[in-house]
């Protein structure tokens, strides 16, 4: 009998002020969750097409390695920006805009304020240096 009285109390619990709060911001959070679908949507797409013109402007040239093939490394490991072969603006569009999942990411990141390297240096700078005012 104990445990019925327990049970009836804890009912009784059920319909305070409290939880009626909170069973209306439950219902409030799942009346938002369409709109928060669609503002994910919108932004995965202007994500995407971010990633589509970062590939294609900072992008590599079809056939252009030049940090594996090409012998000049990481452009993170540089030391001699003037290179007129390992020019560091188009090492970085290798690393960071090789393919268009990478060029999402780099997009998001640039999104949230990170613009350095894995080394820690400012790709602004280089990619600046390189392109001028197009960047």
């Amino acid at each position: 009998t104990i445990r019925i009285i327990r049970v009836v109390r804890l009912a009784k619990l059920l319909y305070s002020p409290v939880f009626r709060d909170l069973a209306n911001m439950l219902v409030g959070f799942v009346i938002g969750i369409p709109a928060l679908i669609w503002v994910l949507a919108v932004f995965c797409f202007v994500l995407y097409l971010l990633g589509l013109v970062f590939r294609l402007v900072f992008g590599p040239t079809p056939g252009q390695d030049l940090i594996h093939k090409g012998g000049c490394g990481w452009p993170d490991d540089m030391l001699d920006y003037s290179d007129p072969v390992c020019k560091v603006h188009y090492m970085y569009g290798e690393e960071f805009f090789g393919s268009v999942p990478q060029s999402m990411f780099t997009a998001f990141r640039w999104m949230l304020g990170d613009y350095s390297s894995r080394g820690g240096k400012s790709m602004v700078i280089a990619l600046s240096d390189g392109y001028g005012l197009m960047f």
